[in-house]
């Protein structure tokens, strides 16, 4: 599931370790169990990620 992640994080132009550290972090203070349709804003492709996340070209 990692390295699968990490994987989507490099296509998606993200920086695979900030991108998870970010995601780990923000998920557990989401109640997911009630709203599951918020786990879209933690997927690779999501427009709402944190800056930290994209890599600088």
């Amino acid at each position: 599931m990692i390295y699968s992640l990490t994987e989507s994080a490099k296509s998606n132009q993200l920086k695979p370790y900030n991108y998870l550290v970010y995601i780990l972090k923000e998920m557990s203070n989401t109640d997911l169990v009630n709203h599951p349709e918020l786990i879209d804003q933690f997927l690779p492709w999501s427009k709402t990620l944190s800056s930290d996340c994209y890599k600088t070209n």
